[in-house]
């Protein structure tokens, strides 16, 4: 994903990274995203950047977490089950044109945040 200042964004399955045309910075569980397994990374038209995380297995070896982190270039705060989420593993963000943003996740659907609550639309 490339943002609205040219910085690169990509993940993989042990923590995201920003690319400034020069050099790479990594981001963990240690800077504040919920899971160190990044599945998706957008931002918003205020220049958010938004993550979407899976929970992390135990039995694995790798923890906890999960949920969705929003970086505001400063620090991130999280988005979990306590806040309207039944499942923490997130696989898709979209920002729509009104400005909701809609997170898919795993086994249990889809979810329109309108900035304070997490609505859950199922069939």
């Amino acid at each position: 994903m490339q943002d609205k200042n040219g910085n690169i964004w990509f993940s993989n399955w042990g923590e995201a990274y920003r690319y400034d045309g020069k050099s790479f910075t990594s981001f963990t569980k240690n800077d504040g995203l919920s899971s160190d397994i990044v599945t998706r990374i957008t931002e918003d038209k205020n220049g958010n950047l938004w993550f979407g995380c899976l929970s992390e297995d135990e039995n694995l070896g790798f923890g906890y977490g999960g949920g969705i982190c929003r970086y505001d270039g400063k620090s991130f705060a999280r988005f979990t089950t306590k806040d309207g989420l039944l499942n923490n593993d997130v696989w898709t963000i979209l920002e729509d044109r009104t400005g909701y943003l809609w997170v898919g996740t795993r086994k249990t659907g889809l979810y329109r945040y309108n900035g304070k609550v997490f609505i859950n639309f199922s069939e």
